[in-house]
């Protein structure tokens, strides 16, 4: 089984259900909220998908309908075992964490859709405030209450500002974001109670419930799995930019 880091549901001709799992090819970051990925499925494949902290426009072409839909995904908050139809072409725009996308603003037959960066750029929905409290939320050392208390306003304050937007509650970004970040100090192979301690945990166990929770497998199991490591440092929460390489060099 292969791991695979955006999923959607789309529904064509009244009922026929393409569950789509992405095995990225990323495109550098060319502008701040969007990275391009594409993939073709040359078997019909089921896959775990891991949560990522994302949204992504995905474009599905099919040859059985001849049709291309557009679909976006939401946020995932566990794994999940997801197909893809074999000969399914896609190409999907990832969206910074904490954007979002009106997916009404576009329509396949009106836009080329291998250049849609600059448009969802235009369209994208964020807060800068929120976006950098996300960032913020992510690195080792931080919490809910105490990025409040520096912006001047209580823990529900900030939960109500997450919530306005629809996004997930502050908690979520900072469980995830850690988790995903700490994954990527795997490949180290310092303790894991020091990985643990590192990032935030209150000791190892703490770390392995909060990994099964959001990936379904262990430290100790993701350790012996590259792909997924791999699958988990593509572009998304807590790694837009690739910065997490510089707080591994300074664990390491």
């Amino acid at each position: 089984m292969r791991d695979f880091s955006a999923v959607a549901s789309l529904w064509i001709n009244g009922g026929y259900s393409f569950t789509l799992t992405v095995m990225t090819a990323f495109t550098q970051a060319s502008l701040p909220h969007v990275h391009r990925w594409t993939y073709t499925a040359g078997a019909n494949e089921v896959s775990i998908v891991l949560p990522d902290g994302c949204v992504d426009l995905v474009v599905l072409s099919c040859d059985r309908t001849g049709r291309e839909v557009f679909h976006t995904t939401d946020w995932d908050f566990a794994p999940r075992l997801v197909k893809l139809n074999a000969g399914t072409c896609l190409t999907g725009y990832r969206l910074r964490p904490g954007t979002t996308l009106d997916l009404a603003e576009f329509e396949p037959a009106d836009h080329d859709v291998s250049n849609l960066e600059a448009e969802i750029e235009a369209n994208t929905r964020h807060d800068q405030e929120v976006s950098e409290t996300i960032e913020a939320l992510c690195l080792s050392g931080n919490s809910v209450r105490c990025l409040a208390r520096q912006q001047g306003v209580s823990e529900r304050t900030l939960q109500r500002r997450f919530k306005d937007l629809s996004l997930p509650s502050p908690a979520f970004w900072r469980q995830l974001g850690r988790a995903r970040r700490a994954v990527q100090a795997l490949p180290c192979r310092v303790p894991l109670a020091e990985i643990a301690a590192h990032y935030g945990y209150s000791d190892q166990a703490h770390m392995t419930r909060e990994f099964v929770r959001w990936f379904g497998w262990t430290p100790a199991q993701l350790r012996r799995n590259p792909a997924a490591i791999a699958d988990l440092a593509q572009p998304g929460l807590g790694n837009w930019s690739g910065e997490i390489s510089l707080e591994i060099a300074g664990l390491t």
